[in-house]
């Protein structure tokens, strides 16, 4: 499963509810001993025909001899480990409908979980799936500096801070020195007031990178004060000149990391939708947008490429998307979340680029 059926599924899972602790969660870290799994699985078997209730009792050990019915299958936990689902999916009492779902998540998990609940455990891989490719953003000048986060292609704000330091020249009443020492203090200040901030909304989260930008010296004279902890500068992937360090300027420092951020969703979204609409303003006929035209131009096979937005009805995006893959389509999700998602929102939420001109 891909991506998008993967987080499907997600939802799905999600609007189960079992009647007892009817649903079972297991998360195997990448790499575990699937023996002992198996090991945990008897003997959670054995404890669970302790259940009172009769129903609950059925329900719970044929989710569990499932689940090791389906791991003699498997010789290894794969590299990223694996998540198994498995529980009664049936909304009638007494006729039960015992499902299993087995995913290997998009990194390397040392989640490791065994649970029994109302309800599936879904929440950890959501977040390895929302987490991937994360980066941090950090612009700045010596007036403020704003903190935020790159994740597929949503820009999140996560703070502003704003400086105590004043402009260059004294307004009187003071040596130019003094003035120059405390400034220069202030600078200091604010520089490690940015650093402990960023250790705060950063340390602890998986991030690929952080790229820092501003309009002048400060951003580098900030990465050169050795204020930054070791872990974090490490990280940094790039600096950038940009003109603003308020919200704006995380998007421009987005725009102008196009070579840092080559192979992440945002630029690749970026470049088809930007295609899209340079192919519609040559008026070429290689491509068409709304629902009714290209649903026309999938039935007659002439679809190279679908293009659908997250932001389009859920059962309209499920319908595109499975008719494409029908169709051996390539199919690309574009985030509502972006500026480019936006523009393709605006079109009607999905559009194709042809095999051959269209006719209409």
């Amino acid at each position: 499963m891909d991506e998008f059926e993967i987080l499907n599924l997600i939802n799905y899972l999600e609007g189960i509810k079992g009647r007892h602790t009817e649903l079972v969660t297991v998360y195997v870290p990448g790499g575990f001993n699937l023996d002992l799994i198996r090991s945990q699985l008897a003997d959670e078997k054995s404890t669970a025909t302790n259940i009172k209730d009769r129903n609950n009792r059925k329900n719970v050990i044929d989710a569990l001899e499932k689940i090791m019915n389906e791991l003699k299958l498997i010789r290894s936990t794969p590299e990223n480990g694996l998540v198994i689902f498995c529980g009664n999916t049936s909304e009638r009492e007494g006729e039960p409908d015992i499902k299993v779902w087995e995913i290997v998540p998009p990194a390397k998990s040392d989640i490791s979980l065994f649970q029994c609940d109302q309800r599936f455990i879904t929440e950890p891989l959501k977040q390895m799936y929302h987490q991937e490719n994360a980066y941090g953003l950090i612009v700045l000048d010596l007036r403020e500096a704003t903190f935020g986060t790159l994740e597929g292609s949503r820009i999140d704000v996560l703070k502003h801070i704003k400086s105590l330091v004043p402009g260059k020249f004294s307004k009187g009443g003071q040596s130019a020195m003094r003035f120059s020492r405390e400034r220069e203090g202030l600078i200091r200040d604010f520089y490690k007031e940015i650093a402990d901030t960023a250790k705060d909304l950063f340390f602890n989260k998986d991030l690929k990178g952080i790229i820092i930008g501003g309009p002048g010296p400060a951003k580098d004279n900030f990465i050169e004060s050795g204020y930054l902890i070791t872990n974090l500068k490490n990280l940094i992937k790039g600096v950038r000149s940009i003109s603003y360090t308020d919200e704006s300027g995380l998007r421009e420092l987005v725009e102008k990391s196009k070579d840092i951020l080559a192979n992440e969703r945002i630029t690749i979204e970026k470049q088809y939708v930007q295609k899209l609409l340079s192919s519609i303003a040559r008026n070429d006929n290689l491509s068409t947008y709304g629902e009714e035209t290209v649903r026309k131009e999938l039935g007659s096979e002439n679809v190279d490429t679908l293009l659908i937005s997250t932001g389009l009805e859920e059962s309209k995006r499920n319908e595109f998307y499975y008719l494409g893959k029908g169709k051996n389509v390539d199919v690309e999700l574009i985030s509502k979340d972006s500026s480019d998602g936006q523009q393709l929102l605006n079109l009607g939420g999905v559009a194709a680029f042809l095999k051959r001109p269209s006719r209409q």
